[in-house]
C-alpha cells in the first residue's frame, strides 16, 4: 500500500462524516427520507426522543384519572360523572306540588304544619328603613313603642346597606336570582316587600313597617284574640294574618266602590305587618311567585334586563304587594283544606278564625279607624298603622322625573 493511501485512508478520506457518503451501489438499501434523518442522529438523542414519546402517551393514557379537571385544555378533558344531585333552589317546592293530587297536596301540607307546630313563635321583632335616621318624630315615637311593650323581645332594625348584607348572607347560596332581584328592581318598594317576606321565612318573629304602633304587647296577641274561642288550640297555629278589607256585602259595597279605591277582591289581607313562625309555606310560595313573576316580566324587555322593568302602582299591589300575597294565603288554605274556601268564610271575623294552621285577624286587630269593614277604633286594637304610604309618594316622583 502506498503512503499516499495510507494517508487517506488515516484522515479519513472515506469516512462519511468528513467526506459525505460513498456512492451507493446496488447492493446497498435505500432508506427514505425520514428514516435517513433519524439514523444519521447520534445514538444518545435517539434514546432521548424515544423516551420523550414514551412519556408523552404514557401521560395521555393516564390523563382520565387525573382529579383536577383544569389541569387539561377542555377539548382533551373526558366527561366527569357527577353522582350526587345539586341542591334546588331555595325557595323550589320539594315535592313539586303541580305534580300532587289533592289529597296528596293536602297530606303534605299538613305534615308541614305539624312538624312546625313544635317551634314556638320567634320573639324577634324586625322594622326596616333606608337609613337609621327616621323621617319624623311620629316616626321615632312608632319604634319606641315597640321596644316599651316587648322588653323580652329581640329587636333588629335594617337599613338599605345592611338589609343588602343580610340577604347576600343568607340567601345568595341557595338562591342567588332572590338576591339579584332584591339588589337591583329599579322600583325599591319590591325590595322593601321582597325583603319583609324574605326575613319572616328565614328567621320567623315579627316584621311590621315603621310607621306602625305597637297598642298591646305583642305575647298578648293570641291569648286576647282566642279569648271567646276556647275551641282554637294554639298550638295548631304557625301563622298570623291580619285582615285589611272586609267587604262582602255587596249592597254596601258595590263593585263600584272596588274599583274607585283600588281593590281587586273584597277580602284582602294585609301585609305591612307579618307574624310567623320560620320556614312558613305561605311564605316560601309568595317568594317564589315573586321570581316566577320577574323572570317573565325581564323576558319580554327588549334587553332582558331586570333594570327595564318597571310597573304601575297597581301592578306592584299586583306581583309584591297585598294583591298577590291574598291570592297566595287564599291558594294555600284551599289546599290545606282539601277544598275551595269561599271568600264568605273570611268575612266577620270575631276575635279570630282558624283555617287550617293560619289564624285570621279581623280588620280591627292590625288596621283600625278605617271607616269601612267594621274596623272600630284604635283602643281595641294590637296595632295601629299611620299609613305613612312613602312608597306611593316615591312613585309619584320617580313617574314624574321620567316624563
Amino acid at each position: 500500500m502506498s503512503s499516499d493511501l495510507r494517508r487517506d485512508i488515516f484522515r479519513g478520506l472515506y469516512n462519511p462524516i468528513y467526506r459525505g457518503e460513498k456512492p451507493e451501489t446496488e447492493s446497498q438499501p435505500k432508506h427514505s427520507p425520514i428514516l435517513s434523518c433519524w439514523f444519521r442522529l447520534p445514538r444518545r438523542q435517539n434514546i432521548l426522543a424515544f423516551l420523550a414519546v414514551l412519556c408523552f402517551f404514557t401521560f395521555m393514557w393516564h390523563a382520565p384519572q387525573i382529579s383536577h379537571k383544569n389541569f387539561l385544555p377542555e377539548s382533551l378533558t373526558p366527561p366527569i360523572l357527577i353522582t350526587h344531585k345539586a341542591p334546588p333552589p331555595h325557595f323550589q317546592d320539594n315535592p313539586p306540588i303541580a305534580t300532587l293530587t289533592a289529597q296528596e297536596k293536602q297530606n303534605h301540607l299538613l305534615a308541614l304544619a305539624r312538624n312546625l307546630s313544635s317551634t314556638p313563635f320567634p320573639q324577634h321583632i324586625y322594622q326596616t328603613w333606608k337609613t337609621i335616621s327616621l323621617v319624623c318624630d311620629e316616626a321615632y315615637d312608632c319604634q319606641n313603642s315597640w321596644f316599651r311593650k316587648n322588653p323580652s323581645h329581640e329587636y333588629t332594625f335594617l337599613t338599605d346597606k345592611s338589609a343588602l348584607d343580610y340577604v347576600v348572607e343568607n340567601f345568595n347560596a341557595s338562591d342567588p336570582f332572590i338576591v339579584h332581584l332584591f339588589r337591583n328592581f329599579p322600583q325599591r318598594i319590591l325590595a322593601a316587600d321582597i325583603l319583609r317576606y324574605l326575613v319572616v321565612y328565614k328567621n320567623g318573629g315579627l316584621y311590621t313597617d315603621i310607621d306602625t304602633e305597637c297598642n298591646k304587647p305583642v305575647d298578648e296577641w293570641l291569648k286576647n284574640a282566642t279569648a271567646s274561642k276556647p275551641d282554637i288550640d294554639l298550638s295548631g297555629v304557625n301563622v298570623v294574618v291580619g285582615m285589611e278589607l272586609d267587604v262582602v256585602n255587596r249592597t254596601q259595597y258595590p263593585d263600584r266602590w272596588l274599583v274607585e279605591r283600588i281593590y281587586k277582591n273584597r277580602i284582602q289581607f294585609l301585609q305591612w305587618t307579618l307574624y310567623a313562625k320560620p320556614g312558613h309555606e305561605i311564605f316560601r310560595r309568595m317568594i317564589m311567585s315573586i321570581q316566577d313573576s320577574a323572570k317573565e316580566d325581564i323576558s319580554k324587555t327588549a334587553k332582558k334586563s331586570i333594570s327595564q322593568v318597571r310597573y304601575t302602582q297597581t301592578e306592584i299591589l299586583d306581583k309584591t304587594g297585598p294583591f298577590k300575597w291574598t291570592e297566595v294565603i287564599m291558594g294555600y288554605i284551599n289546599d290545606i283544606e282539601g277544598r275551595k274556601v269561599e271568600m264568605e268564610e273570611y268575612s266577620g271575623i270575631e276575635g279570630s278564625r282558624k283555617i287550617g294552621d293560619v289564624l285570621f285577624l279581623p280588620v280591627n286587630s292590625w288596621s283600625p279607624g278605617m271607616n269601612h269593614s267594621h274596623a272600630g277604633s284604635d283602643e281595641t286594637s294590637f296595632v295601629i298603622h299611620h299609613f305613612g304610604g312613602t312608597w306611593k309618594l316615591e312613585f309619584e316622583k320617580h313617574d314624574s322625573d321620567s316624563d
